[in-house]
């Protein structure tokens, strides 16, 4: 009898953890969600609150700059709170922000409130990631990763028919009325089942290295945000030098530092930069991607924000749907057929927009977008999964904390480089504002087409490092 009920405990606690782990991983969805559903309404807000693309676009960039300063600090937080605490500040955090963005007058104010939301995703992301490392077998990692990583490449993808639906229908003010309910939903559901799952420490809070690695952040999306201005600005290499600078700093202090925010020994793993290199671009080329089509498709389309939208969605679903089938075949079959395949159909993706970037059809737009969504669906969580298992379980919090502050850091670089390019073209006078937003699109199409070549040859790069170090162990 005691075997059994023993068995019956396992059981229930098993539930209570896949509870925990789905709580987390809806509210990093609906903060996640948020990232790409302003996308499509960019036009309808430049003419509201009188200001440019590069301008409003600010509100999906500052929010995930903002995400990828919150994540420098996760692995500290792990240790220092519980994760019921966490959830708690996520959820918290998102609604007020919410909140403010809905009742903002000013774009200001609009922006202010999405910086404050950041802390739904900031917090409940590695939040997710944390709780299945801890909480559920390695062996079915790839699984949960796959799930995790459903969760967060299907939320920036729905984002702009969500988005485009709401706009068409309601108000974009809506937008954060809605998710700020559902927030609500998810934290009533959630704070239930996440717990205490290790003991906290008194760890003192790295505030220098905070400071460093914020600035260097804010500096480096600031100068990349200076391209559309173009390469002979003097700002755009101050902020790039002074941003390498400032990394260099963090690094020096960091080794000197025993309670620094980020334990630079997972850096020592070549085969693991290799892999956060490729899960960085990965994201990028997603959010990228995501926002230029909406823009593209009602700009260059003469579409509305519905139809920007929902060309999107057939692609993200069926892909988005696959990603926990592709997490299995990586626990089945490694990562080497998934990460090459992907990446092989992401970089000819961005080939096709760019071969018929000026003539792009909406069905043209849905199969392309749909093997993009593909390719990146298929390496994306297998390639997080991959880049952790080189690292010893004790670096793995920090592993973690790299990966995703370097996949919001991305979809930030990501949305303002697109943007950026995009500025380039529109600032030209000797054509149609639609025909020179189509040729910035192409451009940036190009730009993603050398990101999947580049996401190969990292994975490649990785792969040999690991079969070296496996020879020698």
């Amino acid at each position: 009898m005691c075997w059994r009920k023993g068995i019956q405990l396992n059981r229930k606690q098993d539930k209570r953890n896949i509870m925990a782990v789905l709580a987390a991983a809806f509210m990093s969805f609906v903060g996640i969600l948020t990232e790409t559903s302003l996308n499509v309404t960019f036009p309808t807000m430049m003419k509201q609150f009188n200001v440019s693309l590069d301008v409003v676009q600010w509100t999906t960039t500052g929010y995930l700059l903002m995400i990828a300063i919150i994540m420098i600090c996760s692995s500290y937080l792990n240790e220092r709170f519980t994760a019921k605490q966490l959830f708690v500040v996520s959820c918290g955090g998102f609604v007020v922000g919410s909140l403010i963005s809905a009742f903002a007058g000013e774009f200001y104010v609009l922006l202010f409130g999405r910086l404050v939301s950041s802390l739904g995703a900031g917090l409940s992301i590695p939040l997710m990631f944390n709780l299945i490392v801890e909480v559920m077998p390695q062996k079915k990692w790839g699984l949960y990763m796959g799930i995790a990583g459903l969760i967060i490449a299907m939320a920036p993808t729905l984002g702009p028919a969500f988005g485009g639906a709401i706009t068409y229908y309601f108000n974009w003010r809506d937008i954060f009325f809605i998710v700020a309910i559902f927030a609500a939903i998810v934290f009533c559901a959630g704070v239930r089942v996440i717990g205490k799952y290790h003991e906290q420490t008194q760890r003192k809070f790295d505030y220098l290295g905070f400071v460093l690695l914020a600035t260097a952040f804010i500096t480096l999306t600031l100068g990349v945000n200076q391209i559309s201005r173009g390469f002979k600005n003097i700002f755009l290499w101050l902020l790039l030098v002074g941003s390498l600078l400032l990394f260099y700093l963090y690094k020096k202090w960091a080794q000197s530092n025993k309670e620094s925010l980020l334990n630079i020994a997972v850096f020592r793993q070549t085969a693991f930069v290799y892999g956060a290199l490729a899960y960085f671009l990965l994201q990028f080329a997603n959010i990228g991607v995501s926002f230029v089509l909406p823009n593209y498709i009602q700009i260059v389309g003469h579409q509305n924000a519905l139809i920007g939208g929902l060309v999107l969605l057939p692609g993200s679903i069926i892909a988005g749907l696959l990603n926990p089938i592709f997490g299995s075949l990586y626990d089945r079959l490694g990562a080497k057929p998934l990460l090459y395949t992907g990446g092989s159909i992401l970089a000819l993706s961005g080939l096709l927009f760019a071969i018929y970037g000026l003539t792009l059809t909406t069905l043209m737009i849905m199969v392309f977008y749909g093997l993009l969504a593909f390719g990146h669906r298929m390496s994306f969580s297998n390639t997080l999964a991959e880049a952790l298992k080189i690292e010893p379980n004790n670096l793995h919090t920090d592993a973690t904390a790299v990966c995703q502050t370097a996949q919001q850091l991305a979809g930030s670089i990501g949305t303002t480089i697109m943007a950026a390019i995009i500025a380039i073209f529109q600032n030209e006078s000797n054509s149609s504002y639609a025909i020179r937003t189509a040729r910035g699109s192409r451009a940036a199409f190009y730009f993603i087409f050398g990101l999947g070549i580049l996401i190969l040859i990292l994975d490649w790069a990785m792969f040999r490092l690991e079969r070296k170090n496996s020879v020698k162990n």
